[in-house]
């Protein structure tokens, strides 16, 4: 979005869809942190990253499978929805979005980035992994198969936002070419996907994270590192974030985010909505 005034209101409402789910959140007894570039945002910015167009959030899976069935059961939020492929398959993501709902996206003039509308918020699982080393290298194989085979039902969806690199964008199209997409349903990947997340408990896992985030096997530190929390602010308000911030953001974004700034072309490769 090169608009920066509608950059801003889009910020804005974000920042209130964030407020209305910590809420909902509070209210059942179920943890919620900030994750990925909007922990970047809260440190080096106190707020969201100046070109960034989504927020992120992570929710422990105990209470995230409680927060998909709770919301889809009840109204939460006058504005938002959340929806889930478990509700919604054209959603084409494993993991729930929040989004504006149509009427309101369309009263206020705001764009599209998926096919269903206009999302604000990603909402990840925090999942433990084996502790093994060995076995949580063929635990990130198998996630990495899997993901690629869900990842060709999105290939060629003008209405989504491709986040995918290049290389990956490569095999998939690679894949879809051959069309070993008629082999299977992507709900039916995401089925299994939710199958091998599950298996590790974050209570007896050295090593826990947001797998299903794009940036994959780095998204995974030592449960200490993500610790019970720090409140820190994030714009007017204050949200969790990983304990150890420092060496989460170094994990995800290098040694030097405090300093580096990404040129134009990388802060629009980073956008969900072009």
């Amino acid at each position: 979005m090169e608009d920066k005034s509608k950059l801003r209101e889009l910020q804005l409402l974000e920042l209130e869809a964030l407020f209305e789910l910590r809420q909902f959140c509070k209210k059942n007894n179920m943890d919620f942190f900030l994750r990925g570039g909007s922990v970047m945002g809260a440190v080096k910015y106190k707020g969201f990253v100046p070109w960034d167009d989504d927020a992120d959030v992570a929710i422990p899976r105990k209470d995230y499978d409680d927060l998909i069935e709770l919301a889809s059961n009840r109204e939460w939020s006058k504005k938002f929805n959340i929806l889930s492929y478990k509700t919604n398959p054209e959603i084409h993501c494993y993991f729930p979005r929040v989004l504006l709902k149509e009427e309101i996206r369309i009263k206020m003039d705001l764009p599209k980035n998926n096919n269903l509308g206009l999302t604000v918020v990603d909402i990840l699982p925090l999942d433990g992994t084996p502790n093994s080393k060995f076995v949580r290298n063929l635990y990130f194989f198998q996630i990495y198969i899997y993901r690629a085979l869900a990842g060709v039902w999105t290939m060629g969806n003008n209405e989504t936002v491709n986040m995918h690199s290049s290389k990956n964008k490569f095999i998939l199209k690679f894949l879809k070419l051959i069309g070993i997409n008629k082999l299977y349903t992507q709900v039916g990947i995401y089925e299994k996907l939710d199958k091998v997340y599950k298996k590790n408990s974050i209570e007896n896992s050295k090593y826990i994270g947001t797998i299903t985030g794009s940036l994959y096997k780095k998204e995974i530190l030592l449960k200490e590192w993500w610790g019970n929390g720090k409140e820190v602010m994030f714009e007017d308000q204050k949200f969790l974030i990983p304990s150890n911030y420092d060496e989460y953001l170094k994990q995800l974004y290098g040694d030097n985010y405090l300093t580096y700034t990404p040129n134009s072309e990388e802060q629009f490769n980073k956008k969900h909505i072009k």
